[in-house]
């Protein structure tokens, strides 16, 4: 059941990113959000979907819930309590520490993995657009930051855990 709900979200992620540069490439940047939320609804609902009936995925379900809960906390925390730039590294090692202790399950899953954590981030920015984050100097470079770097660390670190394990069990054979 818990392989189940991470294959979901982490397809979900990537429906959600698929969407996401789908947007970029047709929509011009004037578009209304009201006008775009049915397609990242659409890419996200289709990506659960394929979820439930393709492949086995583990790190991407992390990923995702990562890149969300990650972006939830900044958003939340710029907007409450006096913060600086440098403390989103911090969120950025939390990354580093936990795509380190969760396990791959294939080569597919690693290759979602950065999809399903900048979907993550996208759901989650979605739900504070109308949040006027822009007046607070540096949130929103930070948040982005942490967006789209958190995607590229996370899959370095599948892709290190994966030959480290890898070279582990060559190792045993020898």
């Amino acid at each position: 059941m818990k392989g189940k709900i991470m294959s979901i979200l982490g397809f979900g992620g990537l429906g959600m990113t698929l969407s996401f540069f789908l947007i970029v490439l047709l929509y011009p940047s004037y578009t209304a959000m009201e006008r775009l939320m049915p397609i990242y609804l659409a890419g996200m609902f289709l990506g659960c979907i394929l979820g439930i009936f393709k492949a086995k995925l583990n790190a991407s379900g992390y990923a995702f819930i990562l890149g969300f809960l990650i972006t939830v906390m900044l958003y939340v925390i710029w907007m409450h309590f006096p913060f600086t730039m440098a403390y989103s590294f911090a969120f950025l090692a939390l990354v580093i520490f936990v795509m380190w202790i969760v396990e791959s399950t294939s080569t597919l899953d690693i290759a979602v993995v950065p999809f399903a954590y900048f979907g993550g981030f996208i759901l989650a920015s979605l739900i504070f657009r109308n949040v006027e984050m822009h007046k607070i100097e540096g949130s929103i470079m930070s948040i982005v930051l942490v967006g789209v770097a958190g995607a590229g660390i996370s899959l370095l670190m599948s892709l290190f855990k994966a030959f480290m394990e890898t070279a582990q069990a060559f190792r045993k054979k020898i």
